[in-house]
């Protein structure tokens, strides 16, 4: 009972069809933990990557058994039809503190810029924009044009927080998982999640 008193409200997560999808399901698979809701919305070019780089099959709909997890934490996670704009966190009266979309295709960073609302996810971007709520993206694109840079720029300059998917080595990094929990680490500690996934700087250094 004191674990799910501690528990964050909620936390709305959203899937585009870049390229990256592990590290969405990687972190999937840690936020139940720390949330009594994991709000989910994807877009179809994300179930295509999910299903091509990952082996994933995620449902329309409804709750969501990722492997690894406990009973109670799947139960917690909840997958929204991204034309549904009934979700609770389609409004700026019901939308959590925090959302996260991993991976962010440039397609989504340049909707979002532009106010563009093609969908659930936009939308539910829009609201954390409007609501000066923490929005973050993990963009994962190379090169970039000038054109990706300059949405960018907008988006910063509205607050939003880009952690782009882009390993360091610095720590010793030496495997894939190593990798992947490197970019995980920084969007953690964005998220203020107590949780060492990645060695710090200068830490058991020589």
């Amino acid at each position: 009972m004191e674990t799910e008193l501690m528990l964050r409200h909620s936390i709305t997560v959203g899937i585009s069809g870049g390229s990256g999808a592990v590290y969405a399901v990687r972190l999937l698979e840690i936020l139940p933990r720390y949330y009594r809701r994991v709000n989910i919305v994807m877009s179809n070019a994300a179930r295509q990557v999910l299903a091509q780089e990952v082996d994933v099959v995620a449902p329309a709909a409804g709750a969501w058994g990722l492997p690894n997890a406990t009973p109670e934490e799947a139960e917690r996670v909840l997958i929204w039809n991204n034309q549904n704009y009934n979700a609770p966190f389609a409004s700026g009266s019901n939308c959590p503190d925090q959302m996260v979309i991993v991976p962010c295709s440039m397609s989504t960073v340049a909707s979002i810029a532009h106010g563009i609302d093609q969908n659930l996810m936009h939308h539910a971007a829009a609201v954390m924009l409007k609501e000066k709520k923490q929005l973050i993206l993990v963009p994962r694109e190379t090169p970039l044009s000038a054109i990706h840079l300059r949405n960018m720029l907008t988006l910063a300059e509205l607050g939003v927080t880009l952690v782009p998917a882009m390993p360091g080595f610095y720590s010793g990094q030496s495997t894939f998982d190593d990798l992947i929990n490197f970019v995980l680490q920084k969007v953690l500690n964005q998220l203020n999640i107590d949780l060492k996934l990645s060695r710090k700087w200068g830490e058991g250094g020589g």
